[in-house]
């Protein structure tokens, strides 16, 4: 037994780490723990839960990207997008026209559209409520209703709502039925893997004390694994946050708003296990 024996640190995971910078961490220890073949075995089933809570982790945020950015809400986002294309050059077209109460209704609805920001290349949602807003305040308002049919332009008008009324209730529906279904998914695999983490850390602390397995030098490990932990303390630093306090970023963070993966020096990318017999330790 060795009660001085070198120790792996450990960071505050939980509360300082957003999903991806969390990703990012356990992928770098898992691959310096996959370099060497005696750390493995000397790991065991601890190893093992490790890998499979990493992987199930990043599974589960993998599937967080994947329905934001649905084929079906595309689709209904180009629809919208023609329809006020095709309203904005009608309203547009009828500025001109030679009859003048049609020109006069049309100036009315134009200051109306002028007041709303409506940009193709808005966020979903901004644009969205955008769009409700506007065609809210041309029906609420007597002439302006009256303008649209003297106008001949309330087929586009029609058109225009209905469009972005079938894009909002489909992001309503993926909201509902996919989105916090998926980030409560999210929530308990990162628990598990941050478990597992603890767990590593643990169990080398151990196994570095009772100087077991026998013969394995856990000074080279440990000190490689000790400066990774430095190296994402360095990341939480420069965003603003220490390992010792509990306040900021909560694991319930599921956007990927993190520059953990670019800091770490190499993409994240899936650990997979060596086993002693076909890999080399590497000290």
């Amino acid at each position: 037994m060795n009660i001085n024996a070198k120790q792996m640190t450990s960071i505050d995971v939980h509360n300082k780490m957003d999903n991806t910078t969390a990703l990012g961490f356990f992928n770098q220890i898992g691959q310096l723990i996959s370099a060497n073949a005696a750390l493995q075995s000397a790991l065991s089933t601890v190893w093992t839960a490790y890998i499979a809570a990493y992987e199930a982790f990043d599974e589960a945020f993998a599937q967080t990207r994947k329905w934001a950015q649905t084929e079906d809400i595309e689709t209904l986002d180009k629809e919208r997008d023609q329809a006020l294309s095709a309203f904005n050059a009608a309203l547009k077209s009828m500025q001109s026209s030679p009859n003048a109460a049609k020109q006069q209704a049309a100036k009315l609805l134009m200051n109306i559209r002028e007041k709303y920001t409506l940009n193709a290349s808005d966020e979903y949602m901004k644009e969205t409520t955008a769009i409700q807003q506007m065609v809210q305040e041309m029906e609420d308002d007597v002439q302006s209703d009256q303008a649209l049919t003297a106008t001949g332009l309330i087929d586009w008008f029609q058109d225009l709502k209905q469009k972005n009324q079938a894009f909002l209730q489909k992001m309503n529906e993926r909201t509902a039925e996919q989105a916090g279904q998926q980030k409560g998914i999210v929530r308990e695999k990162r628990l598990d893997a941050e478990a597992a983490y603890k767990n590593v850390v643990r169990l080398i602390n151990a196994a570095a004390i009772m100087e077991m397995p026998e013969g394995l030098d856990w000074n080279s490990p440990i000190d490689r694994l000790n400066a990774e932990v430095e190296h994402y303390r360095q990341i939480l630093a420069r965003k603003g946050s220490s390992s010792s306090s509990d306040e900021d970023e909560k694991p319930e963070t599921d956007g990927d708003s993190s520059d953990g993966g670019s800091d770490s020096g190499s993409e994240v990318t899936p650990v997979t296990p060596v086993t002693p017999e076909t890999t080399e330790t590497t000290e």
